[in-house]
C-alpha cells in the first residue's frame, strides 16, 4: 500500500467507503505503473493493448474515473461492501474491474461480450493479486442467467464507455430490471449528446467506420438474401439498414422487399454498426432519450456531468481543464453536461 506521505487523491471523500476506495486505488496505481507485462505470458496482440490503452498517460484518470464509479454506485446501495454482489458489464481491459476486486465484495466478477479478453483480464489479476470472483462471458442474457443458476442477484452492474455500444438499450435495462429491480446500474459515457464538441466527434467516427466498414458489409449482405435486388434499391435499403443488426438488420430486408413500410428510428442519428451482431453500435442519446429507456424498463434515471482529466502530460492542458471543471461545477447538473466530456447514467430506484 502507499504510505500516506505519497498518497494521491483519487477520490475526495472523506467517509469509510472513501477512504477505502482511494487507499486502494493508490495501489493499483503503484502496482500498474510498476506492471511488467512480459510476466503475463499472453499474445502479443493483447499485450500491446494493455500497455498502450491502460499502462499509458491516461492511468491516473482511468482509476480515478472508476473510484468515482465504485464509490457513487456503492453508496447508492446502502449496503455493506461485504455483502454486495456486483459486476463490470464489458469490463475488457478497463481499471473498473481491477479496482472492484480490491474492494473486499462479497463478489465481485467480471463481464465481456467477447471471450478472447478473459485470458488476459485473468493473467493480469493473476499478477496484480487481485480477486475477481467469477468470469462471465457474453450478454445481459448471459449475465442474469448465470446468477440466477448460482442462486444470486447482481446489486450493482457497473460500465466504463460501455452503454453506447449495447445493441439494444431498451432490452439490457429490461433484462437487468427483471433481473433485480433494486439493482444500481451506473455508466458513463463520452457519447455525451449535448456536448456540441463531443457530438462531432462521434459523429465523425460514425461516419468514418460506417464508410471503411460497415456500409460494403450491409450491401454484400443484402445481396446475399436478395441476389437480384436491383441497384437502386439496393442503394435505399443499405441506407435504411444502417445501424440496423441481428434479426433488425434481416426484418428491415424482407420488410423492404415486400413492400411495407419501414419504421425509422431518429435516435439512430449517425450510427452504424455489424450488421450480423450489432457489435460496435455506438449511440449518441440525449438526457430525454436515456430517461424513456430507462423508465419504460421500470428504473428511475439520474443523469449527470462528468468532469475533464486533470492529468495530463501538459500543463496547459491541465490548467484548461480545471477551468472547464470550474465551469460545470457553476452551470450545475443540468447544465453542466453542455461542457463535459463524459455523462454519469445512472438507472436506479
Amino acid at each position: 500500500m502507499a504510505s500516506s506521505s505519497n498518497q494521491r487523491l483519487f477520490l475526495n471523500a472523506t467517509d469509510k467507503l472513501g477512504e477505502l476506495i482511494n487507499s486502494k486505488a493508490n495501489e493499483l496505481f503503484v502496482s500498474l505503473n510498476s506492471f511488467d507485462t512480459n510476466s503475463l505470458g499472453i499474445a502479443d496482440t493483447y499485450g500491446d493493448y494493455f500497455i498502450h490503452h491502460h499502462l499509458g498517460k491516461r492511468l491516473f484518470f482511468s482509476i480515478q474515473n472508476s473510484a468515482h464509479i465504485l464509490y457513487e454506485s456503492i453508496q447508492r446501495c446502502n449496503k455493506p461492501v461485504n455483502e454486495i454482489n456486483a459486476i463490470d458489464y464489458g469490463a475488457g481491459l478497463g481499471t473498473l474491474f481491477m479496482l472492484g476486486g480490491m474492494l473486499g465484495c462479497k463478489q465481485f466478477d467480471y463481464n465481456d461480450h467477447l471471450p478472447d479478453w478473459q485470458p488476459t483480464a485473468a493473467a493480469v489479476c493473476k499478477v496484480a493479486g487481485i480477486n475477481i470472483t467469477n468470469y462471465v462471458m457474453g450478454d445481459i442474457n448471459a449475465v442474469t442467467d448465470f446468477a440466477t443458476a448460482n442462486n444470486f442477484q447482481y446489486d450493482i452492474v457497473v460500465s466504463r464507455n460501455v452503454i453506447e455500444h449495447i445493441y439494444s438499450l431498451p432490452e439490457f435495462y429490461s433484462v437487468l430490471y427483471r433481473h433485480n429491480p433494486k439493482a444500481i446500474v451506473y455508466s458513463t459515457t463520452t457519447a455525451n449528446f449535448h456536448n456540441p464538441a463531443m457530438r462531432l466527434y462521434h459523429i465523425y467516427i460514425h461516419k468514418k467506420v460506417e464508410k471503411k466498414y460497415y456500409r460494403q458489409q450491409r450491401v454484400e449482405e443484402i445481396k446475399k438474401i436478395q441476389p437480384l435486388i436491383p441497384v437502386d434499391q439496393l442503394t435505399k435499403l443499405t441506407e435504411f439498414t444502417r445501424g440496423k443488426g441481428q434479426q433488425d438488420f434481416n426484418d428491415t430486408v424482407e420488410n423492404y422487399v415486400a413492400g411495407k413500410a419501414i419504421q425509422t428510428d431518429a435516435t439512430l442519428r449517425s450510427n452504424t454498426c455489424d450488421c450480423i451482431n450489432g457489435v460496435w453500435s455506438e449511440h449518441l442519446l440525449n438526457k430525454k432519450e436515456y430517461a424513456t429507456i430507462i423508465m419504460d424498463a421500470g428504473f428511475k434515471m439520474e443523469f449527470s456531468a462528468g468532469y475533464w482529466d486533470t492529468h495530463y502530460s501538459s500543463a496547459a492542458m491541465n490548467v484548461l481543464a480545471k477551468i472547464l471543471n470550474s465551469l460545470i461545477l457553476m452551470l450545475g447538473k443540468k447544465n453542466g453536461i453542455m461542457l463535459s466530456p463524459f455523462v454519469n447514467v445512472v438507472a436506479c430506484n
